[in-house]
């Protein structure tokens, strides 16, 4: 749920769910089924981790998940906040998971200056939150914790007149509660100017698959190419189908510009319809059908470009 609000995310995990109930049958899908139903959620990577974990719970451990947060950090994807979650919540280990929100409790309840996104902070919260783990309910305490800084202790005014803890509190005690914990200065956000170029034959549109590891690992976009150091989107269009065997004919038709905002970077894309010569090479490349794609992982940005392509005309089937 990083970065995306429960509400968005409540369609995707119940039709996740539907479609795979239990581990085994998460572990015994396809790659491109997995990814379609996590298409438009963003962090493919993380669908891909779930996969992978799944495969080896059930090829290693028979189906069954670890109950041990030192088990679970050795599954793909599961790193020590998700390892103590599911530990606390899932099997009632004595053990508190420690995210951004604990992270402020904590570090208010100490009276701790130091910004959070230090290492030395973040091990120094993890072992005084260790020490106030009830042994018969770590769970509900851990799900409170959570609750607590999300509510009421707040990165801005927070709520300290109704806080349950703020007697204890050696921000609150000592007046400083707006300056802890340390504001961190963000990184600047990177800014791409990209060209998607649309070729489409007999009503079968082209789409590539992007590389296991980046940005939209795994899922299919129309050909793409990065303009930076391309010089001008006509050369752009050439690169980005010659990568796929083809050579661009006439020139491109821009079909209008789309901008899409991700996590750390925002993206402008001038999308052209293009006509194009020479056979596909690669496996990971296409000739698609609007039907077709409906059951490929298109992310949200994928699906502006489309649409942006056809300029009205068919959309990818829902």
């Amino acid at each position: 749920l990083q970065q995306t609000v429960v509400g968005a995310v409540v369609p995707y995990f119940e039709r996740f769910i539907a479609r795979f109930p239990t581990i085994r049958d998460l572990a015994m899908a396809e790659d491109d089924q997995v990814m379609a139903l996590w298409s438009g959620l963003g962090y493919y990577r993380r669908a891909r981790h779930l996969h992978q974990a799944a495969r080896i719970v059930v090829q290693e451990r028979g189906g069954e998940l670890p109950c041990r947060e030192e088990d679970l950090r050795r599954l793909p994807g599961i790193g020590e906040y998700t390892a103590a979650a599911v530990a606390a919540i899932a099997f009632g280990q004595p053990t508190l998971p420690v995210d951004g929100n604990v992270a402020r409790v904590l570090a208010r309840l100490l009276g701790e200056s130091a910004p959070l996104d230090r290492p030395s902070t973040r091990a120094l919260l993890r072992k005084a939150g260790q020490g106030l783990v009830p042994a018969d309910r770590p769970g509900d305490f851990s799900q409170a914790m959570m609750e607590l800084g999300a509510l009421c202790c707040t990165p801005r005014n927070p709520s300290c007149q109704v806080c349950p803890v703020a007697r204890f509190c050696q921000t609150r005690l000592r007046g400083v509660t707006a300056s802890i914990p340390a504001r961190t200065k963000k990184p600047a956000r990177r800014h791409l100017r990209l060209v998607a170029v649309a070729v489409e034959r007999r009503g079968r549109l082209l789409l590539r698959r992007c590389p296991d590891q980046g940005l939209l690992a795994r899922t299919w976009v129309l050909p793409l190419q990065d303009l930076d150091g391309q010089g001008t989107p006509l050369q752009a269009a050439k690169t980005a189908l010659a990568m796929l065997g083809l050579r661009l004919q006439g020139i491109p038709r821009s079909m209008g510009e789309i901008r899409h905002v991700f996590t750390h970077r925002d993206a402008k894309v001038l999308v052209l319809r293009a006509r194009a010569g020479g056979r596909v090479t690669g496996a990971d490349a296409r000739w698609l059908r609007p039907e077709e794609m409906k059951d490929l992982p298109l992310s949200s940005f994928s699906r502006k470009m489309i649409a942006c392509a056809r300029d009205g005309g068919l959309s990818v089937a829902e």
